[in-house]
């Protein structure tokens, strides 16, 4: 029976010893796990350690301040919107550029020239970067918004026709080779000859008058 009692005491003495130190923390502090504390604006992990209010915990006792993230290996903390890239991370409103470097937002890395334009910008072949806002056109010309690339160099009127080497004429008309245009509606004939609009092209190179249509005769009446 003796037995059976010390037994049953040394079963116990753990027990006890756990109720004891939970209740051992100071006024206004919490047990966390078997033999920590923790004081107020404190939360208790899983494994009992102590980690700031809002704060996130990296294992092992590390945790990250509230608006940061713990990096990969839970040895640094990263703010909110942190990019991994290559060995090391770039920070938030940043992204990952080719070779591990970070880049703002819209900027482009100009490779093999060591360029990087700012967004808005594009990269040169023969380095730096087009002005603010353009696009860079395959003869080199930079062109805003609203236009296109012309023949050889240049830009045009989007909607405009395009006589080359900038040079342009409004819907309809036809580029001359003085540079100038033709009226509307003209038509440039195989010979090489510009007829007016009412005009048609003829087998000498000539240009007649279009003939109008007939108006359509009226019903026979009963």
């Amino acid at each position: 029976m003796r037995l059976v009692l010390l037994l049953f005491c040394l079963l116990l003495a753990p027990v006890a010893a756990t109720a004891a130190a939970h209740n051992s923390c100071p006024p206004g502090q919490t047990a966390c796990g078997f033999n920590t504390c923790c004081r107020s604006g404190q939360t208790c992990t899983w494994d009992g350690y102590c980690i700031p209010l809002g704060g996130t915990y990296c294992g092992g006792g590390r945790s990250c301040p509230a608006g940061q993230l713990c990096s990969a290996d839970g040895l640094r903390c990263e703010p909110f919107g942190t990019t991994r890239c290559g060995p090391g991370t770039c920070p938030p409103g940043s992204t990952c550029g080719h070779g591990g470097t970070c880049l703002k937002r819209g900027e482009t890395r100009c490779d093999g020239l060591g360029t990087t334009c700012p967004a808005g910008t594009t990269c040169l072949p023969t380095g730096g970067c087009t002005r603010p806002n353009t696009f860079l056109c395959p003869n080199g010309s930079q062109c805003r918004p609203g236009f296109k690339c012309s023949l050889i160099r240049g830009c045009v009127p989007q909607l405009a026709v395009d006589c080359g080497y900038g040079k342009w004429c409004k819907p309809g008309q036809l580029c001359l080779a003085d540079g100038g245009c033709s009226e509307v509606g003209a038509t440039r004939c195989p010979t090489g000859t510009l007829c007016e609009q009412g005009f048609t092209c003829q087998p000498d190179g000539g240009c007649l008058k279009t003939p109008e249509h007939p108006d359509a005769r009226p019903e026979n009446a009963d």
